[in-house]
């Protein structure tokens, strides 16, 4: 696919080949069509040796890997890794391998964190509940609203990495989330703040929408945050019998479900592309979780959407 600022497309390109055809000269061509005479003679030579489709885009994914590591070589960094239990230094010793070569194979697979392998197998642990319900993750994100405009998102020469500088804004919108362990079935609020009653609400809401697809809250995990130590919070999960746990103190990896899909709730709606005012990017909120839950597939469950884990008959099987 071309880029947003090429300036040929496979009809610019088919123009090119059209003037040549009518006896102009490439110098001429080039520069009606604001490229290089290079250019122009490129795809003249694909057309002359490919027809049309020479005109196409092409994957730019190289078609040789003349560097790449074989698959014994990767075989035995992961072998050795799980059988040693040591770090990429030893193994790149033991393989007479540049360190950065063994640690990107060993992030490639998971296995760059020694705490995350099972002592006696050594294979990756993941925790996951039996059945949907069991447990359900609940977090906060806060994200600055967007004023109407797209804000300084869309003003030219914007960047990332200015993000974090203050500056008078529009406030924020506290999202509210809540993501089932064994399905990773989530339901997310925005709402005005994320004091105890707001939190309590939205369990009450989140266990109503879990209920609408088979799931029945059984426990709910929360960081210490002061609105999950509220006595608003604990009343109504005492009200609607759902036991509360909370995480270690600063052991944020406890909540990990609820952290990986903070990231996921930024990078495929929060900033996947530029709003113009934040009710349109609320907008897409319904369209986003309904992707999540039942299209988009989740690597950790067999790339399967998290609807596929549902109870979805009268025997309680899951389909």
């Amino acid at each position: 696919m071309s880029h947003a600022n090429a300036k040929l497309t496979f009809f610019g390109r088919l123009l090119i080949i059209q003037r040549l055809e009518g006896r102009w000269t490439q110098a001429h061509v080039a520069e009606m069509t604001g490229v290089s005479r290079a250019t122009v003679a490129k795809w003249q030579k694909r057309f002359r040796e490919e027809g049309e489709a020479g005109l196409r885009d092409r994957c730019s994914r190289a078609k040789h890997f003349p560097h790449a590591l074989g698959e014994d070589v990767v075989e035995a960094i992961c072998r050795l890794r799980r059988e040693l239990g040591v770090g990429p230094h030893r193994i790149a010793y033991e393989l007479r391998l540049p360190r950065s070569t063994v640690y990107a194979v060993l992030k490639r697979y998971g296995l760059q964190v020694l705490r995350r392998l099972d002592r006696s197998t050594r294979s990756v642990i993941r925790y996951e509940r039996e059945r949907p319900g069991e447990l359900i993750h609940l977090d906060i994100k806060k994200l600055g609203r967007i004023p109407d405009g797209g804000g300084k998102r869309v003003a030219s020469g914007w960047q990332e990495t200015k993000a974090a500088r203050k500056g008078p804004g529009v406030g924020s919108d506290y999202m509210h989330i809540a993501i089932d362990d064994h399905s990773r079935f989530a339901s997310v609020e925005a709402l005005p703040d994320e004091q105890g009653p707001t939190a309590a609400d939205f369990l009450v809401r989140a266990c109503l929408a879990f209920a609408q697809v088979g799931i029945t809250v059984e426990r709910v995990l929360t960081d210490n945050g002061g609105c999950y130590r509220s006595h608003a919070f604990i009343d109504a999960a005492e009200a609607i019998g759902v036991q509360r746990l909370r995480t270690r103190p600063f052991r944020p990896q406890t909540n990990g479900k609820a952290e990986a899909f903070n990231k996921t709730l930024q990078n495929e709606w929060a900033y996947k592309r530029v709003y113009l005012s934040n009710a349109e990017r609320l907008a897409e909120l319904i369209i986003f979780l309904q992707d999540y839950n039942y299209v988009r597939p989740h690597t950790s469950i067999g790339n399967l959407p998290p609807a596929s884990r549902l109870v979805n008959n009268g025997n309680g099987n899951y389909s």
